[in-house]
């Protein structure tokens, strides 16, 4: 597309400068001193230094010539071809380092002058290749200094510049903005709230406190890619009625990319005036005249379209707006976050597409003018298709929508659908041109970045750590003095992030808009392909970047595969791989980047070992057991991703790998890396096993001083003192976050040293979590304390057999979570958990979980202080000795108790008083008017629970959502008739509780959304008249209730939410009501209710619940009984489960099985007497599943 000509130059000037860089590396500089080429790398740097100058020349015209474009793409060539070159050069020394340690037996250092001697005779000819790299670059730099001259760029870019700039006004195009209600509201009341004027009612607007001290104007940023609406919402806002008793001035105006403090404030001047300024006014008294002329205004400015992100020029030219009265607002649109972040004062508004079907009424006035969608029936559809692919950008449905209204025609429609939007043409305005821009702004390190997500498709979700990993590899990160590189890194992806390329999903996964991956895919066409669903296509022999999604390979579509950087295989099952790989590995040589994930691979080929570019390879959940030796002469290799794979065992020569900064492996993997402490690079070591003998013993972590994030470290019962622990140098990791400290108790080993090495072993202050498994000593290590574990936020203790009390973890000052199983001999926990008893414990601590305690049996309170108050989860499993808990603290909002020996609840915390004085909470606690802020409750196996009528009372627990009581055997008293006041109640089960008694009355709140009885004594008599109220219910399970005789059609009708009923082993059950009146039930499952005979009405004709889509039954013949004549049209899963019966679907029932339409799945589970099945289902579905059974 002509529009984006222009861009070519900026990832030519970014791989000039990652040239530039590798030429003065000290490797480089080192190799030329001793091999000849001192002369030459210096005429290179000199020959780069004059090609970047007049390539900056040529960028700054942006010229859309193309001439000048085809030499930028040879110059790109070149310069990759002397990238490769000299990595060429630095592979060898490292070649040379690693064949001389183990010639000499680990002596590491060489000759600096014999080591660049021997590289240099491998290479007999590298003088040659490096003059042949600059003559080329020599020859280039004079065609581009031919095409300047000629074309005369300095005024053709003059007019580019002058054509290119983009003027927008407060008239806007669109009389009526499509589906921004909510976000037309929100900005409005944001820009007519302040501190002088604030109404009752008004919600309380997020303020950034240091800058409102410091301002009297505030500022609201709008925020979004190009071409979402930034700029027509703001339009219709300006001109909103409301705004216009509120401000005394409306001002208008277009920054664009030329932040002019000058200009701007001359423009806000003549907006308020309406009389033209003179030009040759300094800019001290051009704001005297603006601060004159707002003084006594209150006033609205609008800044459209902000890209400056320098925060001295901005406040350059807010400081006369300050004058202002209180109450005047800036409303700035930007598509930059660190832009908003800068200027902002008030909550940001970011503007996503538009709703769909807001996005459809605006595309279909476009694309169909005044003609009438449903009159042309083929168009809507495909035209919806379309709509679908754009996102919900306004600018997109303008610029397709129009290319649409050319022509009503099926055949132009299509083609336009099966055509890339950045392939289709378009105006100046149009979507691509105007993101376009934000591509153009980047800098040329960020531009190489962006244009190397075109390799990952649509929808791709993006690891952050793993996309600078990649970007390291292609050499796109220019490190900076002593910066960790991947710290520079997750720079450019920050500021990518705030300038909109990238969005935010969830936790560490990103994503990237469609129309942003139109753009990326458009400025990187030659050099990027991705080939998905076997659609092969010819491959460029100058492609650097290749992505492949299909099922199988031909070698013959790898001819042209030697440039190739990058190679990604993704979902491949072609038995030929390993074939296809080693010729590839042979021909093409200048992978730095290799993904085989999730590929049905058994084994790498030998020829891997050709890869001496070789940066990053991931092979991680594929069928791998072994790594080819070869593996090892990867010296430049920086990540080895083997995650998910079955490794049996490692090269032997692993140790070489010194460039190797992440190993990423399971902790279950058995890793016995031999010399690993040679790796001193390494940041990502998750698991490392201790053998004894030379090269696996603990020593290895020694030097490791780089490790991060986590680090299980196994099998240290193979370590014989504390001496031996300590020369690990665990305290000198300063970057670790995680450690895992795990014995094997499997050995038969005598753990009689344990205490000792555990002291040995102590971690770096900075620990943030740590665990410890299978210890087998009596006492806890000396540095498990607060000064030496300052910032430690979580500690899991596991499986100690000896210790007889919990360590003193109380007083840590970060803890936040801890988890403790399995500790059997630990009877009693008291003053000592909590470290002082004078002092509170936990302070910080939010999640506390205890499984697994056999024998503990009693839990003393803190006398007179408070413990855990920031709690909020509580667990305890699986203790069934305890007899009682202390009070919880007010904050708790889930307690969770399974097979525990308590025989009555904990209380809250007394509001006045804080625990109760008991020192043993055997004792009954005292009913009182405490509350809690418990929102889930989980109950389960409590045998010696009686009574829970006191505790679960509405004003003690106000804010219960899931309450869950299952084999609580005594249980005989629940406050069944106050059920009704817990008016936030979601979710109420009640299982295997056989002594409760039938209520006087129940009713339950209709804010129920879930309701699971089981065996629940007498409850069951309450049923069905408790379920009158409940219009919220979607999921109702009734089990084993043999009190319930009938769930009427007025009953059924009132629960117009049900999407889920189950009803089972209700013996009594004889009648239910229509079924057509659950209007909204998608799941029906009923068995083992013999008695449910009675049929629904049949005076009604018609289709059953029109929802209905799977069905569970254990007897044909009660479809008779649920639907009479009416077949539910939409099902489409039919499961019979212990059936009795001889032949499914006998006699009329096969006719109603005739009706289903829509099935596709039938599942038959153990139905042991069937003998055959009926002739209809022969006809073609879905193959059905037949379970254990074996048909005649």
């Amino acid at each position: 597309m002509e529009a984006l000509r222009s861009v070519g130059g900026s990832i030519a000037s970014a791989v000039l400068n990652n040239l530039a860089g590798l030429v003065i590396s000290d490797v480089i500089q080192q190799f030329g001193r001793h091999s000849g080429l001192q002369d030459d790398l210096m005429r290179l740097q000199a020959t780069l230094a004059r090609t970047r100058f007049i390539l900056g020349i040529a960028e700054k015209k942006r010229t859309k010539d193309d001439n000048l474009a085809q030499i930028l793409q040879v110059l790109k060539d070149a310069a990759y071809d002397a990238e490769d070159l000299l990595d060429k050069f630095k592979y060898q020394v490292l070649q040379q380092k690693a064949e001389s340690q183990e010639n000499q037996r680990g002596t590491f250092l060489f000759p600096s002058l014999t080591l660049a001697r021997n590289v240099f005779n491998r290479d007999g000819d590298a003088v040659s290749k490096v003059r042949e790299v600059m003559g080329r670059l020599d020859s280039i730099a004079d065609d581009m200094e031919k095409v300047i001259r000629l074309l005369d760029l300095d005024d053709e870019g003059k007019k580019y510049h002058r054509s290119a700039r983009r003027e927008t006004s407060s008239f806007f195009a669109e009389p009526k903005v499509f589906g921004r209600e909510k976000e037309k509201e929100k900005v409005i009341k944001l820009l007519l709230n302040s501190p002088d004027a604030t109404e009752s009612g008004d919600d309380p607007i997020r303020v950034c406190s240091k800058r409102q001290k410091k301002d009297s104007i505030s500022i609201v940023p709008v925020v979004g890619i190009g071409g979402i609406g930034k700029t027509t919402l703001a339009q219709h806002i300006y001109n909103d009625p409301k705004l216009n008793d509120y401000f005394d001035l409306k001002i208008w105006v277009c920054v664009f990319d030329n932040f002019d403090v000058k200009r701007l404030t001359k423009e806000i001047i003549e907006s308020v005036t309406q009389e033209r300024l003179s030009d040759h006014q300094n800019l001290n008294c051009l704001q005297e005249i603006l601060k004159e002329k707002i003084m006594s205004k209150r006033f609205l400015l609008v800044l459209d379209d902000i890209w400056n992100d320098d925060r001295n020029e901005w406040d350059r030219l807010c400081a006369p707006l300050r004058s202002g009265l209180q109450g005047s607002k800036i409303l700035v649109t930007t598509r930059s976050q660190k832009v908003a972040k800068m200027m902002g004062t008030m909550e940001a508004v970011f503007l996503e597409g538009l709703p769909n079907d807001a996005y459809w009424e605006f595309f279909s006035r476009l694309a169909f003018g005044s003609q009438n969608p449903k009159e042309h029936l083929e168009l809507e559809a495909i035209g919806r298709k379309i709509a679908d692919r754009l996102k919900g950008s306004p600018l997109a449905a303008k610029t397709l929508g129009g290319l649409l209204n050319l022509d009503l025609d099926e055949r132009h429609w299509r083609t336009i659908m099966n055509s890339e939007i950045w392939e289709l043409k378009q105006c100046e305005d149009g979507i691509m041109p105007v993101l376009q821009l934000s591509y153009q702004y980047l800098p040329g390190y960020l531009k190489q970045c962006v244009a190397y997500c075109s390799i990952f498709p649509k929808g791709y979700f993006y690891r952050k750590d793993e996309l600078v990993q990649v970007w390291m590899a292609q050499g796109f990160i220019v490190p900076q003095g002593n910066v960790r590189i991947e710290e520079v890194g997750s720079e450019y992806f920050d500021d990518l992030l705030g300038r909109s390329f990238f969005q935010h999903k969830w936790n560490d996964a990103y994503g990237i808009h469609d129309l942003i991956h139109d753009l990326v895919q458009s400025v990187s066409v030659g050099e990027y392909l991705r080939i998905e669903d076997g659609k092969w296509q010819k491959i460029p022999s100058r492609l650097r970047h290749l992505s492949i999604n299909t099922l199988n390979l031909e070698l013959s579509n790898f001819a042209n595969c030697k440039n190739l950087r990058t190679l990604v295989f993704k979902n491949l099952y072609d038995t030929n791989f390993w074939s296809v790989l080693d010729c590839l590995f042979t021909a093409s040589t200048k992978i730095r980047v290799l993904k085989f994930r999730n590929c049905r691979i058994k084994e790498l080929p030998e020829s891997i070992g050709n890869l001496k570019h070789l940066r990053y390879l991931d092979i991680s959940f594929t069928r791998i057991r072994r790594l080819p030796e070869s593996l090892c002469n990867l010296y430049n290799l920086q990540v080895l991703n083997i995650f998910g794979c079955p490794i049996e065992n490692f090269p032997t020569r692993m140790a070489n790998l010194v460039k190797l900064r992440q190993l990423k492996i399971d902790e279950e993997t058995k890793c016995e890396l031999a010399d690993i402490r040679k790796l001193t690079s390494l940041q990502e070591l998750s698991v490392f096993e201790v053998v004894k003998q030379r090269g696996h013993k603990i020593e290895e972590l020694k030097d490791m001083i780089q490790l991060r994030g986590r680090i299980c470290i196994k099998n240290l019962e193979s370590i014989e003192s504390e001496e031996e622990a300590s020369q690990a140098k665990l305290n000198n990791k300063q970057y670790l976050d995680e450690l895992a400290l795990i014995w094997n108790i499997d050995r038969g080993t005598s753990l009689g040293n344990a205490d000792e090495v555990l002291e040995g072993l102590k971690p770096h202050s900075n620990l943030r979590r740590l665990e410890i498994r299978n210890y087998g000593g009596v006492r806890f290590p000396s540095w498990l304390e607060p000064q030496s574990l300052k910032y430690l936020k979580a500690i899991c203790l596991e499986n100690i057999q000896s210790c007889g009390q919990l360590p003193s973890l109380g007083q840590l000052p970060s803890l936040e979570i801890l988890r403790i199983k399995n500790m059997h001999a630990v009877k009693q926990v008291g003053h000592e958990f909590y470290g002082s008893p004078e002092v509170q414990g936990f302070l910080l601590l939010k999640e506390l979980e205890i499984l697994d305690m056999l024998a503990w049996e009693e839990w003393f309170s803190a006398e007179g202080i408070q413990v855990f108050p920031r709690l909020l989860k509580l667990h305890i499993r699986n203790c069934p000795k305890l007899r009682g808990l202390p009070c919880h603290p007010p904050s708790l909002i889930e307690l969770v108790l399974n097979n525990v020996g308590i025989n009555m609840l904990p209380e809250s915390w007394d509001g006045d008083h804080g625990l109760t004085n008991e020192s043993s909470l055997t004792q009954h606690s005292r009913s009182s008017s405490r509350t809690s802020s418990i929102s889930r409750m989980d109950i389960w196996h409590c045998p010696n629970l009686v009574n829970l009528e006191q505790w679960l009372l509405s004003h003690h627990l106000p804010a219960i959502r899931d309450l869950s009581i299952i084999d609580c055997q005594k249980v005989v008293r629940l406050p069944m008739e106050r059920f009704k006041d817990f008016l936030s109640l979601i979710f109420l089960e009640i299982r295997e509780c056989p002594l409760l008694p039938s209520p006087v009355q129940l009713i339950l709140p209709s804010s129920l959304q879930c309701l699971l009885l089981d065996s629940c004594g007498h409850l069951d008599e309450s049923l069905p008249g408790c379920l009158h109220n409940l219009t919220s219910l979607t999921m109702l399970q009734l089990i084993c209730c043999p009190h319930i005789t009938s769930l009427p059609e007025e009953v059924l009708g009132h629960m117009i939410a049900l999407t889920s009923l189950n009803i089972r082993d209700c013996g009594e059950l004889r009648s239910l009501g229509d079924l057509r009146a659950l209007r909204s039930l998608d799941f029906l499952s009923i068995g083992r209710c013999p008695r449910l005979t009675v049929l629904a009405n049949e005076e009604e004709h018609g289709e059953g619940s029109a929802r209905l889509r799977f069905l569970c039954i254990d007897d044909t013949a009660l479809v008779k009984v649920l639907f009479s004549t009416i077949t539910p049209a939409s099902l489409e899963s039919l499961q019979v489960r212990d059936s009795t019966e001889l032949i499914l679907f006998a006699g009329e029932e096969q006719l109603w099985l005739q009706g289903l339409k829509s099935l596709r799945w039938l599942r038959l589970v153990n139905c042991n007497n069937l003998q055959s099945l009926p002739t209809e289902l022969q006809k073609p579905f879905h193959p059905p599943t037949f379970g254990d059974n074996k048909l005649p």
